[in-house]
Order: structure tokens, then C-alpha cells, then sequence
């Protein structure tokens, strides 16, 4: 049973549908060997598909959700296109994927990209059978460098040579932005996923979650529960792009593995952050929050600290409130910064729907009372971002540029995909190590006799020529 977290009712994909495996193994005149693959399963998942599988005493082999290769940054630029193109420039001649919330985005981004001169191909449910394929294997063949699409794409793509994937969009949830990121750098090497936020990915996502065609094959009570997870799971996806704390810390601690605060190779780590003292000011958004009444929203209550004179807050006579213009001094982004922080540590709760508000808990009490102190963690203010490190195989693009060049001309020849031939970490050892000779060669990583006997006589060549120029 491949994807078997859709058997669960705990899982980001519930089907119906895969709750007729069970009837289907029942009617066997034997019941075979049962085994259940997934790659994002939490811990509650994975007993929910023992149970509802009925697997017979399994060996469960969770093989672990650390990627030390993948660095993965959030950003949450204020021209998301702009930003976007001028990764894409510093990144030419990669491959990779952008993954966009719906049909419409990934036309516009696609339809921008192509005009701007960018070898981009698409893919979403949107299009005929024929073109989704022909664009996958433009993609997969190297035909096309990038692919811009839904999550519809992804599903058993094996491509090795992925060096990043840009989420335009934030998922729903992060099992969703895990397996889709998870698509890079599949032949071990340095490969990057970045999310690109924004909040009105979040009221996106809930305007999908709300609108949902219910499930013909769900009662009532049912369908209000899952509607209700995908609620939560949306919330941790949203504390994933807000926080300041390590990111592949967060990862790993969701789907219930131990990590540590540091991975040095993830936005936050390699920005820095430091862990501050904010009683005071987590004590002016409580109030604000309570003396309105628990009836606002993220929006309004930052315009009231912010002493807006907007037309809504006058219109509701907001101006007379006590706390309004506590905080005129602070831009709005600090405002919500304390606010996601307040959600995060659940001193505040946002409801769930199309319009949301805040309401307080009860652990907000002793921190409003001045009986605890409240501190976040914040983001300590780069000039530049600190870039993941580069392969050692970098250190000559020239000759990694002709090995892939000559890799793309074996390829089309034999019709198979460029990383078949020799993966982009191959290529890269080859320009560490400089092989002189077959012997030689075969201490390459990733070539064995088969690959050396093959296509060994060509790889040497162009190695030796570029040696003998220099």
C-alpha cells in the first residue's frame, strides 16, 4: 500500500477509498505479505495504518526525516516575483521545481518566466493527459531546467539532480511542504528549498479548507473533524514560516523525531537569532485583545495598537479603546511577531474560518496578571543572508559545465534522463578528484565498472583536455 497515510483519518490526505484495501485483502483466499509505505507519517499516523491495515506483527523501519544536504530558508519578501527571478538568475543552468498554490498562479508565473527567457515548462490538473506528460519529460530529460506547478506534480518523480525547490506559496500543511521539498537533492548533494510567505497564502489556504467539496463518502461529524485538523495543521504550517527558532529543528520535532536547536544550515540558524525579553509587550496585545471583546482579527488589532485612524477603526468607535496606540512607536511587523509568538507559545488561540479571531487562553492569565515573564525568540538583522556551503566540486564551474554538457549529449543518445548517465554529485567528485585514468575513475563516487566501461572513455577525455589547457 503506497501513500498509506491516506488510510488514516489522522493523515494530511484521508481518503475514503483506501479504507476498501481492507475489504479487498479480506476477500483474498489468503491474506499476502501486507506492507505500507508513506513518507510523512506522524507517529499517530503510522499506528492508525498498523491498526486499520490490520498488519500482522510489522517491523516498522522509519528510516528518519533528516536531510543534512537540503538547507531550507523562509522569506517573506514584499515583491515575491522579483524575489524569485533574481534566485532563479543566481541559480542558472540548475534544475529545479516552484510550487504554486493554484492553477491561476503557476500560469502567470509560468507565463512571466518563459517571457523573461527562463527554460520553465508547467504542470497542473488543469491541463489534457498528453501535455501533462510531454511537460513531465521535458522536465525530467533536462529538456526544461525548471518546472512550475501544483502539488498535483511530484508523485513518484525520482529526478536526482533537483538543486532547489521554491514554494511561491505556502502549503497547507507541513506534510504537504515536506514531501514536496523533500524533492530536492535526492543524489545527496547541496540542494536548497524556499518557501516564499506571505499572509495571504494563509487566507488562501483557509478559503480552500472552508470551500472544500465535502467527501460524498463522509457523515457529517466526520467531515467537521477533518476540516477541523486541516484548521491545525495549517496553524503549525504558518508557526513554521513565522518563527525565528531553527527550521529543521521544527521539522523534525513535528513528525516526532528529537533534534537539536542548531542544525547551522537552515535561514534562522545561519541569520542568528537571539531569545529576548517581551513581557511588556505581549502584555499590550492580551489587552488589546481581551478589552475588544475577543471579536478581531491579526489586522485590527495591530491597527489599534498602531493607533490607526483607518476608516473601520473610527467607524467602530475602536479610537476610545485604552490601549489604543500602545504601540505606535513599533512597525506593524514587529506587532505580529509578538502575536505569531503568542500563538506559538498558545498564550493566544486564532479561531477557526474564513475570518478568524483571537482569543485568549488560559495560559495568558498569569503573563496579563504580571506573574510571568514572556520571552520570544527574534531574528537578529542581517546585511546578507549567509549562503549554505558549496559543494567542493564547485571550484572549477568551467569543467562541472562541460561534464554536464557532455553528460546531456550521452543521455540523449541512449533516451534515458541526464542523471542516469552520471548524477550532478558524480560530476562534481570528478571535478575534485581529476581522474586520469579508468583506475582511477573508479574511486569516483557513484561510478561503478558497469558506468566506467560505459561511458568512462569519453569523461577522461574531457578531463584530460581541460587539464591540458590549463
Amino acid at each position: 500500500v503506497d501513500e498509506a497515510h491516506c488510510v488514516s483519518q489522522w493523515g494530511q490526505d484521508f481518503r475514503p477509498s483506501y479504507l476498501k484495501i481492507v475489504d479487498f485483502i479480506n476477500q483474498l483466499p489468503e491474506r499476502p505479505v501486507v506492507s505500507a509505505f508513506t513518507a510523512t507519517a506522524t507517529a499517530e499516523v503510522r499506528d492508525d495504518i498498523i491498526d486499520i491495515l490490520m498488519l500482522r506483527n510489522p517491523q516498522v523501519m522509519t528510516t528518519g526525516f533528516n536531510r543534512p544536504n537540503l538547507y531550507f530558508g523562509v522569506q517573506s519578501p514584499k515583491d515575491k516575483y522579483a524575489t524569485m527571478v533574481n534566485y532563479l538568475e543566481r541559480h542558472k543552468g540548475e534544475s529545479g521545481i516552484i510550487y504554486c498554490l493554484t492553477r491561476k498562479v503557476v500560469e502567470e508565473v509560468c507565463g512571466q518566466l518563459i517571457r523573461e527567457g527562463f527554460s520553465v515548462t508547467r504542470y497542473h490538473a488543469g491541463l489534457s493527459d498528453s501535455e501533462r506528460r510531454h511537460n513531465q519529460e521535458d522536465f525530467i530529460y533536462d529538456r526544461a531546467q525548471i518546472m512550475v506547478a501544483t502539488n498535483a506534480f511530484g508523485m513518484g518523480i525520482d529526478k536526482s539532480n533537483v538543486r532547489f525547490v521554491v514554494h511561491y506559496n505556502m502549503p497547507k500543511n507541513m506534510e504537504s511542504y515536506y514531501q514536496e521539498a523533500g524533492r530536492a537533492g535526492r543524489d545527496g548533494s547541496p540542494a536548497e528549498c524556499i518557501l516564499l510567505y506571505s499572509p495571504q497564502d494563509v487566507r488562501t489556504n483557509r478559503y480552500l479548507i472552508e470551500n472544500s467539496d465535502p467527501n460524498p463518502d463522509l457523515d457529517f461529524e466526520t467531515q467537521e473533524k477533518l476540516i477541523q485538523r486541516e484548521y491545525d495543521r495549517l496553524r503549525k504550517m504558518t508557526y513554521y514560516c513565522t518563527t525565528a527558532d531553527c527550521l529543521r529543528a521544527f521539522i523534525l520535532k513535528y513528525f516526532g523525531e528529537p533534534a537539536e536547536e542548531y542544525c547551522g544550515n537552515c535561514s534562522s540558524c545561519a541569520g542568528g537569532s537571539v531569545l529576548v525579553e517581551a513581557t511588556v509587550e505581549a502584555q499590550q496585545v492580551l489587552s488589546c485583545v481581551a478589552r475588544t471583546g475577543q471579536r478581531l482579527g491579526i489586522s485590527m488589532i495591530c491597527d489599534i495598537l498602531r493607533g490607526s485612524e483607518n476608516e473601520r477603526v473610527l467607524q467602530m468607535n475602536l479610537q476610545t479603546q485604552s490601549t489604543y496606540g500602545l504601540m505606535r512607536e513599533k512597525p506593524i511587523f514587529e506587532i505580529k511577531r509578538v502575536i505569531d509568538a503568542l500563538l506559538m507559545q498558545e498564550l493566544l488561540i486564532q479561531t477557526d474560518g474564513q475570518y478568524p479571531v483571537l482569543k485568549l487562553t488560559q495560559n495568558a492569565r498569569p503573563v496579563l496578571l504580571g506573574e510571568k515573564s514572556f520571552e520570544m525568540r527574534i531574528p537578529v538583522p542581517q546585511e546578507k543572508a549567509k549562503k549554505p556551503d558549496k559543494a567542493a566540486g564547485d571550484a572549477d564551474p568551467e569543467l562541472f559545465a562541460r561534464l554536464k554538457k557532455l553528460r546531456a549529449a550521452l543521455a540523449a543518445k541512449a533516451s534515458v534522463p541526464a542523471y542516469v548517465v552520471f548524477t550532478d554529485a558524480t560530476l562534481r567528485d570528478m571535478c575534485a578528484k581529476m581522474p586520469t585514468d579508468e583506475q582511477e575513475l573508479l574511486q569516483v563516487s557513484g561510478v561503478g565498472e558497469r558506468k566506467a566501461h560505459r561511458y568512462g572513455k569519453a569523461f577522461l577525455e574531457e578531463i584530460n583536455r581541460k587539464a591540458e589547457e590549463e
